[in-house]
């Protein structure tokens, strides 16, 4: 396995995990934010889903990345990297960061002729 895929395993590891607390915080913000402003603050109730979407595709890259097994891994690790991207709209830059990185190293050559020779481009 090159080296990248093994970083952006734990990348998503650490990015699934942030983004579970950021998803927590956001839903305490926004209940306390609504109860206080007469439900205006619940406006802010769309940014939570995007760190739970996030969060779950994190966990579900690092899942097929361990497993290495199962076709169409590269498009989970791709579109994973890219709502972690989304994140920074929730203000989760380390996510945000993380998503660029795994995009840069899927973009490299030896991953994908490892993964096309595993059959799971």
């Amino acid at each position: 396995m090159p080296n990248e895929l093994n970083l952006s395993k734990t990348f998503f590891l650490i990015s699934g995990i942030i983004n579970g607390l950021v998803s927590a915080g956001w839903i305490i913000y926004t209940l306390f934010l609504g109860a206080f402003t007469c439900g205006i603050g619940c406006l802010f109730g769309f940014l939570p889903a995007i760190n739970i979407i996030a969060c779950v595709m994190d966990f579900i890259a690092y899942s097929r990345l361990i497993n290495l097994n199962t076709a169409g891994t590269y498009n989970s690790i791709q579109f994973a990297s890219i709502f972690d991207i989304i994140t920074f709209i929730t203000g989760n830059a380390i996510s945000g960061i993380f998503g660029i990185i795994n995009l840069i190293n899927l973009n490299n050559e030896n991953v994908k002729q490892f993964l096309t020779e595993k059959g799971i481009y």
